[in-house]
């Protein structure tokens, strides 16, 4: 009877040394590499869109208004280029990479109020 005692007494006091800080310090998993800070800016407000499919240069104009979040592209031939529907509440990079996915337009320069867009040349 006494060795019952002191089983059930052990059996309940593993769990308790399991959860003692210094057993979790032995038996922590390694923790994942720090990730570079990202600086926010104004393209980093969410903003509710509802944006038809259109030319990028109407998108780009209706993503970037008013806000602050400038979007440049140098090369002027991508004013013409149709783009995706753009609908949700979404941050403005985030609204960009909607807009862009399927085309052959690339986000190729962020900064936190900046976002570059150019052309993929063709594979």
């Amino acid at each position: 009877m006494l060795s019952l005692r002191l089983l059930s007494c052990l059996g309940l006091l593993v769990p308790c040394l399991a959860a003692s800080p210094r057993a979790q310090a032995q038996h922590a998993a390694p923790s994942p590499p720090a990730r570079a800070r990202i600086a926010l800016g104004r393209c980093d407000q969410q903003v509710v869109y509802n944006l038809p499919a259109q030319r990028f240069d109407e998108t780009a104009r209706a993503i970037a208004h008013a806000t602050g979040c400038f979007i440049r592209y140098p090369d002027r031939t991508l004013v013409n280029v149709p783009v995706q529907p753009v609908r949700g509440r979404l941050t403005r990079r985030q609204a960009l990479r909607v807009a862009l996915r399927g085309t052959a337009l690339r986000i190729v320069r962020e900064t936190p109020d900046l976002m570059e867009v150019a052309r993929m040349p063709a594979r």
